[in-house]
């Protein structure tokens, strides 16, 4: 029999980020509060500026280049013992972890504290070996508990441990991998006679945490809580207590001193980090006890494993006020201890556990704000170890696609567990899609903000401290709108590879292509927010023309299709950003034109592909002859001082702005194709309206030099010579490919839900009518139609990636910027 998914990994790693991210803020922020780091990391600054090469280099671009060069190697061994700081607390924070597990077997066989029954004494269990083989009276249940351990498929057996002094009917799996032992109470032994269902049920269970390796991530995560607690936490407070008693004088400067955290934000943020670090690890330990519940119900049956939570000690709540008992199951829901009533639903439906919740989106969120914040510092001294130079946009791209790429690798997770656990299920209200990336969104921006929250000194340190919270309402629209967009595609991406996925390729394929896609986007959100201090996401119109700027829908026409907004230019020149949007539309189609790989539903998807390519390619023609007619048009509106006009660098004229209008014309196309698309197909509506754009915006880049050749012939505009051949250079038909692909997501993006909100009005009114056409489709061949349809997708694959290929010498350069200090 197969596994049953529990999620428990998944909640293991966000665990493990969760102290990472934690552990590194706290550590970095501890570094200060030694006074000797302090004494020698800014006096190490101090000196550097007292060289005069560096203080007051020579007034050339060699010269300040010199000094940075000598600024860069004077600050390094400041930089070296932070990172040797921070280094130190990781190390010892991962030996007090790995010790806690390896010496688990011990404090597990340690008897109760009277006083803290939550801490073990130095006194053993009254533990012994059980059953034996040789006592006629526990020949049967020796028996019996070899044959559960066959079933359940534990091999080889583990050590079983009778607690003689336990009058409870529990168990307890623990162990090393190569010792694993089972303890089992004197009343579950007596439960073998008088109720052989709990006996089963219970041991079933603990067999199941074996059987599922839940037993080192269990004691894992208990030494990662104890390590983060008594290496990070406990130290930290202690050092920031010891920082405010009155003493000798700080050796901080006092300019920088109003840069560091005060007394009591940094006690409330230790205390915030322990709180996510204790409830994430909580989740751990609930997800590992349910897994174990849902395995032992596949086992024996719903019926025989109800008894589970029958066997667990109910603590009651009456007799308590409504506050403290409110209080009570509250700690019960967020304990590492499952509620029986939670137990009894897993039971019922083992789904649940693979369906992601709100809350652990949240969680992830969370952590991954908490790690950004962390980054944020630990970036600059990367920086300063590896390339002697201060931090720079290929730095922030760096991080982010870091970032980015766990954000989308745990939604693209969350919405196949959903997907899985749904289907063929009636699928989930519309309203339940959108929960999840809110609250990712929402959990990321408030760990993000994490140094707004817990800085309370006057003096910014950072740009996103200079922004203060109105970052959130700048950045927080766009991430979210992002987050959404995706998070539709993986919707449509999952339930359409689903039926035909085998294993776990087709997760991970499509896991991959939302990392490789959405990633890059994710990055450039990040960078624009770190060194914009005012609103990077605000677009800015373009120049208006010297000449012709009187004619005020002239001047409006060159501001407005000349926009620059600043994320499309940082995406423009990444390579990821046409491969990306290529893998977003081959992905989900290309299995339903794989041979021997067909579904019963790839006879209606192919068609709907034919639709889409036919339609984007109406599109993109229709832009060609809108583009040839133009100048045309604008001869008789404009001047011919105007329409002759070339422009110069500074200035712009009329070629410019017909080529900015060429291009928003082909953007306004690529709407239109969308918003038929999306009105006309059933299915996998975000992959066809990509792949209908990607036909559009390719044909119209393709038609951009023979409608200037046709202008230009004709002399409509430019210079006095007609030029009937316009040179074909690929650079430019690259250039124009990706700006027309990207521009037109503006325009798609909105048209596809306003299309599929016009199909969803259209249904909802004429039901009668849904499947009218269902029996229809293309009179061709189904070999020949599939060949047709992959030799146009091999065209626009093709042309894709040699684009990429044709820009990576200009964006070589561009990078160069981006990397230089």
């Amino acid at each position: 029999m197969s596994g049953v998914p529990g999620g428990t990994t998944s909640r293991f790693v966000l665990l493990i980020a969760a102290v990472a991210a934690g552990g590194l803020y706290v550590f970095l922020q501890a570094y200060f509060l030694v006074p000797q780091n302090a004494d020698f990391f800014f006096g190490t600054f101090s000196r550097c500026f007292q060289d005069r090469r560096i203080a007051l280099p020579d007034q050339t671009d060699q010269g300040y280049q010199e000094s940075r060069r000598l600024l860069s190697i004077c600050q390094q061994p400041a930089f070296v013992d932070q990172a040797q700081w921070v280094g130190i607390g990781f190390l010892l924070l991962c030996g007090v972890a790995l010790a806690c597990y390896l010496s688990h077997p011990w404090w597990v066989t340690r008897s109760r504290c009277e006083r803290f029954p939550a801490l073990p004494s130095l006194r053993s269990r009254t533990l012994s070996r059980f059953p034996s083989k040789g006592d006629p009276d526990q020949r049967e249940i020796a028996e019996y508990l070899d044959h559960l351990c066959r079933t359940v498929g534990v091999r080889p057996a583990p050590v079983w441990l009778l607690d003689t002094r336990a009058g409870s009917s529990n168990g307890l799996a623990f162990g090393l991998p190569w010792r694993r032992r089972v303890i089992i109470d004197a009343g579950l032994v007596r439960r073998f006679r008088t109720d052989r269902d709990m006996f089963r049920a219970v041991t079933v269970h603990e067999l199941a945490h074996l059987r599922n390796r839940d037993v080192d991530k269990t004691y894992l995560a208990f030494g990662m809580g104890w390590a983060f607690l008594t290496v990070a936490v406990l130290p930290f407070g202690a050092l920031t207590l010891r920082s405010a008693l009155p003493g000798e004088p700080s050796v901080i400067p006092p300019v920088a001193l109003r840069y560091l955290v005060d007394v009591p934000h940094a006690l409330g943020l230790a205390a915030a980090l322990t709180v996510l670090v204790q409830l994430v690890r909580n989740s751990v330990l609930r997800a590992r006890e349910l897994h174990a519940d849902a395995t032992a119900a596949a086992q024996i049956g719903y019926e025989a494993a109800a008894a589970i939570p029958r066997a667990l000690l109910n603590r009651p709540t009456a007799g308590r006020s409504s506050a403290r008992a409110a209080l009570a199951r509250l700690a019960r829901r967020l304990g590492y201890w499952p509620t029986p009533e939670m137990r009894d639903r897993v039971l019922r439906e083992p789904a649940l556990l693979t369906r992601p919740t709100v809350w652990e989106m949240l969680g992830a969120g969370v952590v991954a704000g908490v790690f950004t914040a962390s980054t944020d510092a630990l970036v600059d001294t990367l920086f300063q170890l590896l390339w002697g130079k201060l931090n720079t946009l290929a730095g922030d791209l760096t991080v982010g696609c870091a970032i980015g790429a766990a954000l989308t690798g745990v939604l693209a997770a969350a919405v196949w567990r959903t997907v899985a656990a749904s289907d063929p299920a009636p699928r989930s209200p519309g309203a339940a899609w959108p929960a999840l990336p809110a609250a990712l969104v929402g959990g990321y921006l408030a760990g993000a903000s994490l140094p707004l929250i817990t800085d309370g000194t006057p003096q910014p340190a950072t740009t996103l401290e200079v922004q203060g919270f109105a970052w959130l309402l700048w950045t927080g629209p766009v991430l979210l709108a992002g987050a959404v967009c995706v998070t539709v595609w993986l919707v449509s991406a999952t339930r359409g590879v689903l039926p035909r996925a085998h294993g776990r390729r087709a997760l991970h394929a499509v896991v991959a292509t939302s990392v490789v896609s959405f990633a890059p986007w994710f990055a450039v959100w990040y960078s624009v927010r770190r060194i914009s201090e005012s609103n990077g996401f605000q677009p800015l119109l373009g120049d208006a023309p010297d000449i012709g700027s009187s004619i005020g829908w002239y001047t409006a026409l060159s501001r407005w299709t000349g926009f620059v907004w600043q994320p499309l230019t940082a995406q423009g020149h990444l390579p990821s950003a046409l491969v990306g949007l290529m893998l977003l539309w081959l992905v989900p189609l290309v299995p339903t034109l794989v041979p021997g790989n067909a579904s019963g539903t790839d006879a209606d998807v192919r068609p709907q592909i034919g639709t889409a390519l036919l339609v984007g390619l109406s599109g993109g023609i229709s832009v060609i002859g809108a583009g040839a007619a133009m100048p045309f048009l604008a001869r008789t509106a404009l001047p011919p001082a105007v329409l002759h006009y070339s422009g110069t660098q500074y200035d712009t004229g009329f070629p410019a702005v017909y080529w900015h209008t060429y291009i928003a014309l082909a953007c306004i196309a690529q709407g239109v194709v969308a918003l038929v698309i999306s009105a006309v197909v059933p299915r996998r509506r975000p992959a066809l309206v990509l792949a209908g754009t990607a036909v559009t915006a390719l044909v119209a880049a393709l038609g951009r030099a023979p409608a200037f050749a046709v202008v230009g012939c004709a002399g409509v505009f430019g210079s006095a010579a007609r030029r009937c051949a316009v040179p074909f250079v690929p650079e430019v038909l690259a250039g124009d490919l990706r700006a027309i692909a990207l521009r037109g997501l503006l325009a798609a993006i909105p048209a596809t839900l306003l299309g599929a909100g016009a199909r969803a009005l259209a249904r909802s009114r004429t039901p009668a009518r849904r499947d009218a056409r269902a029996g229809g489709g293309s009179r061709m061949p189904a070999r020949t139609q599939a060949w047709a349809l992959v030799t146009a997708l091999v065209v626009l694959v093709a042309a894709d990636i040699a684009s990429v290929a044709v820009t990576l010498r200009g964006d070589q350069y561009v990078w160069e910027i981006w990397f230089s200090g």
